[in-house]
């Protein structure tokens, strides 16, 4: 399988589903901005991020970036990091 040649990669550590969402080149590689764009996408703005994005830990999803078309189980990604989701208010 081709992969994007720079993407988002989203996995829910409860369950194993997974999200891939291309990054266009003009949008930047900022690992938070990324998630919060991808939350607004998948759930319609109803979901918001919880906190800080912990760095190399798991939370109830895993986000990383992936350039180079290299597929989603590299080890070799610009940055990544768990996090949690909340209802917005």
């Amino acid at each position: 399988m081709q992969y994007p040649e720079c993407y988002l990669h989203i996995i829910c550590c409860a369950s194993g589903e997974e999200w891939i969402q291309e990054i266009k080149p003009m949008w930047g590689l900022d690992l938070k901005t990324r998630i919060k764009r991808w939350l607004r996408d998948q759930w319609g703005g109803e979901i918001a991020l919880d906190g800080e994005i912990m760095p190399k830990l798991d939370g109830e999803y895993y986000a990383k970036i992936i350039t180079d078309h290299r597929p989603p189980d590299s080890v070799i990604v610009w940055d990544g990091g768990g996090f949690y989701t909340k209802i917005k208010e």
